[in-house]
């Protein structure tokens, strides 16, 4: 009984000191892990993880300390374990070796490590697999807002630095250069980089991989000085930052390549030999890309114009509005498409059409310069009486003016000497029958009134009701074609045209006052100055 009560003791004894043990290893890492945040650099700009752009190229990534591989091994025991790059630039395989690979490429460090498994593992497969790639340290100066130091991966380029963004949602800082930039690793030697020439080529090499201790030197960009512009059917118009050595293929590639419609074969280079005389290369691509011509080396401040091919047809149409079987947009031919063409392409009219209401509108002016039209329109120094009206008139002839034409010969009466010959953007509207009389204004009840041919504005207004107290006597007639204001004896009212009977201002007694004092004023100089003559 008393050695199972001291085996009890001594296992309760073993079991307080473990749980001891794990509880002052815990707070001692603890102690480690905050002493080391404390202890951290502080590090401007820090960067978050990315999202690589493809698999690494085993001939391309440099290994380095921090990077963490998977090792597996297939034999009679199967082992699977990772192991870090140390900071002295090895890996330790247990069971193995340990196996210097710092500063080598992927390829070479999984080739030398698989050598020393196979000394050891003479049968079986085994892999040696890059599992987790670190992160380092680099240094950004020159020409860039913020100068110091950047966590980085070791699977991000140089772009990621240089136009590093602490917001997706910013745009990206156009006044840091793209190219010329220079990348001194650890060892002293140097890369020149080029962002743009790598966006339009994918090729590495002009951004490449970032090492430990990279200084990444951004230059003073001056595009103004020192320039390549580029025009024409290309995708990606404008200048361009000028670097020696730069190409006439190099830097279409550059701009994104030719478009669909550029015509390789006129490429014109513009070159200035002094200030004011400029040479003209005119060049032919084609020859270039099939080897049997030299590409050309550009000079700073060299333009490049790029030709399209020139279509014969453009996109021209169109637009049939209102009484017409089929209305819609309908493709036209330049200089050779008839208004009569259209109407009957378009299914012909409908049995409510009024040809007497119907129009055809033209926009002359492109929506951009409406605003520079309006003030163009104003330079001829009209009276400032008339300028609310001319203005007016100019408003709506620049939004749509009418194209004068006559449906009911033309349709009805096959008159061709009344057909219109359509451009671009026209529109053809085909009123509808309205069978009436529009009335408002100061009437006793505004609104539609059957049309009756030959009457006149009298009859319109008896059918509204008459007119109220306060209307006034300059009634106009609003023809429904052309929205013309019209005194009544000048013109017949037709069907679809407006009767405006207007109200007489209100105008306080104070206004009738100044009238009549002006009045009476102007009566007793014409008085006095008789009085003076007849004596």
């Amino acid at each position: 009984m008393n050695i199972n009560k001291t085996y009890f003791l001594v296992v309760l004894l073993i079991c307080s000191s473990m749980t001891l043990f794990s509880q002052l290893r815990d707070r001692e890492e603890d102690s480690k892990t905050s002493t080391q945040k404390t202890q951290q650099p502080q590090i401007t700009g820090s960067m978050l993880s990315v999202i690589m752009d493809g698999p690494v190229d085993p001939k391309e990534y440099i290994v380095g300390p921090g990077d963490i591989f998977n090792v597996s091994i297939w034999s009679a025991v199967p082992l699977n374990f990772q192991v870090p790059v140390t900071p002295e630039g090895s890996v330790i395989i247990p069971t193995v070796n340990e196996v210097a690979i710092s500063g080598l490429t992927l390829e070479a460090a999984k080739k030398l490590v698989m050598n020393e498994i196979k000394k050891k593992y003479l049968s079986g497969n085994a892999s040696f697999t890059l599992f987790s790639p670190r992160t380092f340290v680099v240094t950004v100066k020159g020409a860039i807002k913020e100068e110091g130091k950047r966590y980085v991966q070791a699977t991000q380029r140089v772009d990621m630095v240089v136009n590093f963004r602490k917001d997706e949602r910013e745009d990206i800082d156009t006044t840091i250069a793209q190219r010329n930039i220079v990348l001194e690793h650890k060892d002293g030697t140097r890369q020149y980089v080029d962002i743009e020439k790598y966006y339009a080529t994918k090729r590495a090499e002009y951004n490449p991989l970032l090492r430990d201790g990279d200084v990444i030197i951004i230059p003073q960009k001056t595009i103004n000085r020192s320039f390549i512009a580029v025009y024409g059917a290309v995708n990606k118009q404008g200048s361009f930052e000028f670097v020696d050595g730069d190409s006439l293929v190099g830097m279409l590639s550059i701009a994104r390549g030719l478009s669909k419609i550029a015509d390789s074969g006129r490429v014109v280079i513009t070159r200035y030999i002094n200030e004011t005389t400029p040479e003209y290369i005119n060049l032919d691509l084609r020859k270039i890309i099939s080897g049997s011509m030299q590409d050309i080396l550009l000079k700073r401040g060299d333009r490049i114009v790029v030709y399209e091919q020139y279509i014969q047809q453009r996109s021209t149409s169109v637009r049939v509005t209102g009484e017409v079987i089929y209305p819609g947009l309908y493709p036209i031919s330049k200089d050779s498409t008839f208004l009569s063409e259209i109407i009957r392409i378009a299914g012909g009219l409908t049995q409510y059409a009024s040809l007497k209401n119907s129009q055809l509108y033209r926009r002359s002016v492109n929506s951009a310069d409406i605003a520079i039209e309006r003030l163009e329109s104003g330079r001829g120094g009209i009276t400032p009486d008339d300028s609310a009206y001319y203005y007016l008139e100019t408003d709506i002839r620049i939004n749509r003016e009418l194209v004068v034409t006559d449906f009911t010969e033309l349709i009805e009466k096959n008159n061709a000497s009344k057909d219109v010959l359509l451009r671009d953007g026209d529109e053809i509207h085909i009123s509808a029958k309205k069978k009436t009389v529009y009335v408002f204004g100061q009437v006793v009840n505004p609104g539609h009134i059957l049309f009756s041919s030959n009457k006149d504005v009298d009859y319109y207004i008896a059918l509204a009701g008459g007119v109220t107290d306060d209307a006034r006597s300059d009634i106009k007639v609003i023809k429904a074609a052309t929205r013309q204001w019209l005194d009544p004896d000048k013109t017949t009212i037709e069907e679809g045209d407006y009767v405006w009977v207007p109200k007489e201002p209100y105008r306080p007694f104070s206004y009738y006052l100044t009238v009549y004092s002006q009045v009476f004023g102007i009566l007793a100089t014409a008085v006095s100055l008789v009085i003076l003559v007849t004596r």
